[in-house]
């Protein structure tokens, strides 16, 4: 008899509602790149990076407002750790939305997906974890998968590819300051912070680019613009909601492999919307980073005691 047939009808029905909400976080994060790029022809990276979270700031409240949750509840325990981590994730935002109209979608995923290898090789020097052989190693190996992405010498870099890097890494020190905050905050507490905290952040950016007279400041899109940009805030409140959801029903080791489908979506998306080279360098790049996190979870695993 199989493993899945001996798996009792409670687990089989977690693994299945883990996969639906997985499902629903890849098609929300792939709706996200897709309503970026389009808000792009009538809004830049900043701009785009300040609706989205003031839509998505504002669908939160009303969340919270309509489950009856008491705002004074949201109060974090460590207000200037939330300010720090914000800082970055707001810079790592704005990277990622201004590389995506500057390279394929799937160069751009690809970068992204370095961001568990980064957390892997940062997590010693600030959460005082220990760096294995098999983190280090997989690290590498995600490396050299970049590499062969972006392929510096051979081709030209383009303009993105800096950003993505510099979204990757702002996002693995995003995931190790949220892990820091979880010890005296809940998820909904951070996640309130974070769309509060980066308005305010975004406003000051853009605002003082405009006094600086580098930009317009934050003018009123037309009427398709906003619709791209509301699309920008919903989906990418629903993607992160959904793929907590997912780990809520099935441990990691199941849940953050399938987030690694995202890349074929994203490459399926570049070429039959944006008519974008279907690259074999950067697929191929691409698989080795996904193999070097499958390695990296695979160590996890073992590392807690779990596998």
């Amino acid at each position: 008899m199989s493993a899945e047939a001996k798996a009792p009808p409670d687990e089989r029905g977690r693994i299945v509602w883990a996969v639906t909400w997985m499902v629903g976080a890849l098609i929300s994060f792939t709706l996200v790149a897709i309503a970026g790029r389009s808000a792009a022809r009538g809004a830049d990276a900043l701009q785009i990076a300040v609706w989205r979270t003031l839509i998505g700031f504002s669908i939160l409240v009303l969340i919270i407002k309509a489950q009856g949750i008491a705002f004074g509840s949201l109060t974090s325990r460590r207000p200037g750790l939330q300010v720090v981590r914000n800082l970055v994730h707001f810079t790592a935002q704005f990277s990622w939305l201004y590389a995506l109209t500057r390279m394929t979608l799937a160069e751009l995923t690809a970068l992204e997906f370095t961001a568990p290898l980064w957390v892997a090789l940062l997590a010693p020097f600030l959460l005082g974890e220990r760096l294995t052989a098999l983190r280090l190693g997989a690290a590498v190996l995600g490396f050299i998968g970049v590499l062969i992405v972006v392929r510096p010498g051979a081709i030209p870099l383009s303009e993105g590819t800096p950003f993505g890097m510099i979204a990757a890494i702002g996002f693995a020190l995003s995931m190790l300051t949220t892990k820091r905050l979880l010890i005296g905050d809940n998820a909904l507490t951070i996640l309130f912070w974070m769309q509060g905290l980066q308005i305010l952040i975004g406003l000051a950016v853009i605002l003082g680019r405009a006094t600086l007279g580098y930009g317009p400041g934050l003018p009123m899109p037309d009427f398709i613009t906003f619709c791209w940009l509301a699309g920008v805030g919903a989906f990418g409140l629903t993607a992160h909601y959904s793929l907590a959801k997912a780990f809520t029903y099935a441990d990691a080791i199941i849940v953050a492999p399938m987030d690694f489908l995202r890349l074929p979506l994203m490459v399926l998306v570049g070429v039959v919307l944006y008519a974008e080279p279907l690259d074999f360098w950067v697929l191929g790049g691409g698989l080795i980073v996904v193999v070097a996190n499958f390695l990296n979870i695979r160590g996890e695993r073992q590392r807690t005691g779990r596998g």
